[in-house]
């Protein structure tokens, strides 16, 4: 028997009622994962109470269920059930005989769960940073503590650090310099890109820029690999798209980031030949289907986008900075451009997907421009978070 607790959650407004149907969704899955004779309690119950409900079944198998810092987890214990009344006096709590955790990123699936996010009441918080000329972003889990990390890759250096007290505190960093040679030919205008890919041996840091071969970092910011092109984020897979450098962009589809042919899979293809932003996300629905949504920018402005495999959309002309993901977790996904024209801003779109059009969700002026943008995974609030580098600031939207 597979019974599972009501799940306990650190997001304000959650109701117990909801929070019961997650644990008795989630004892479903395992129950049929484990097949057989396996089944499912109906309910959720407590570990005394579900001791009583086993009865006289071969088995416990209790789920403790919790969601907290953006994360769902669960914990499971296999406890042997007393078939007879002396045993039960005799040993009336008998310990577990096996144990099991695991824990994923809350998606929409499991937000349904949780009170709604509102993206027009997002708010904004910004911190200063001293990295100057900031060429991409990224936010991750570096070295595996759990903790969000920040990274910052610039000109003259990548940077891993936190949003402390109103700034980016740098708590490793590394020039270029000792990383990677320069390129050949370099951009007039350098282009980069940075990605977490959650690897068996521990999470990678992807960054590269087109002054400097790309590359992959461990935990202490010593390369790993070269990469042969640009990282792009695909979930929690890599992802590297090419530089043309006579066209000053990008081109051709995002493939793994292997260095011989063998190792670079198909990831998906651009939703146009050439492009100086591109964008991806994996966007999870709220029946647990995935699918994937790209944006890219053309060189002269116009925004491309494609859902799965579907025909190319065009959008309105946007800035050179784009990002993708599901910012309120309500299982569509959310395009965040910054602005062409002279004055800058961040605008966050919504959109279904194939046959919709992209609804603006909200707008905040960058008066000082944007330089870079990434979402990141839920964390507090079990909300994903929107990341710009604005000038000399960093701006969290949540």
């Amino acid at each position: 028997m597979v019974i599972a607790s009501s799940a306990v959650s650190d997001v304000a407004g959650t109701t117990t009622p909801r929070m019961d149907d997650l644990g008795v969704r989630i004892a479903g899955v395992v129950a049929g994962k484990l097949g057989g004779t396996t089944r499912a309690h109906d309910r959720a119950a407590q570990l005394a109470g579900a001791r009583a409900v086993a009865g006289r079944g071969g088995a416990l198998l209790y789920l403790s269920v919790e969601i907290a810092r953006g994360e769902l987890r669960v914990t499971a214990d296999l406890y042997p059930v007393m078939s007879n009344g002396w045993d039960r006096i005799r040993i009336p709590a008998p310990p577990p005989r096996a144990h099991a955790f695991t824990s994923v990123p809350i998606d929409a699936e499991v937000r349904a769960f949780l009170p709604a996010i509102s993206l027009e009441q997002a708010s904004v918080h910004k911190s200063h940073h001293e990295e100057g000329d900031v060429l991409a972003v990224a936010c991750g889990d570096v070295n595996g503590d759990g903790g969000m990390d920040l990274v910052l890759v610039s000109k003259a250096r990548v940077a891993v650090g936190a949003l402390r007290g109103g700034r980016f505190v740098v708590t490793k960093e590394t020039p270029w310099s000792a990383l990677s040679r320069r390129v050949p030919v370099p951009l007039r205008e350098p282009l980069a890109g940075a990605a977490f890919v959650r690897a068996s041996a521990g999470p990678k840091l992807l960054v590269g820029t087109t002054e400097r071969e790309a590359v992959a970092l461990d935990a202490n910011l010593a390369v790993r690999a070269t990469l042969p092109g640009i990282p792009i984020a695909v979930g929690d897979v890599d992802g590297c798209t090419s530089v043309n450098a006579e066209a000053s962009a990008f081109e051709g589809d995002v493939t793994g980031c292997g260095i011989s042919s063998k190792d670079r899979p198909m990831r998906f293809s651009a939703p146009i030949a050439r492009f100086d932003a591109l964008a991806a996300g994996e966007i999870t629905a709220r029946d647990g289907t995935t699918h994937t949504v790209v944006a890219a920018r053309e060189p002269g402005g116009k925004l491309r986008l494609r859902f799965d495999a579907g025909e190319v959309r065009t959008a309105d002309t946007v800035g050179a900075q784009l990002a993708v993901g599901d910012l309120d977790l309500d299982g569509g996904s959310e395009i965040v451009t910054s602005s062409d024209g002279a004055d800058d801003a961040l605008q966050v779109l919504s959109w279904a997907g194939d046959g919709a059009e992209p609804v603006v969700r909200k707008k905040i002026p960058a008066p000082a421009g944007v330089r870079a943008l990434a979402i990141c995974p839920p964390e507090a609030r079990g909300a994903p978070a929107l990341v710009a580098v604005v000038g000399p600031e960093v701006w969290v939207v949540r």
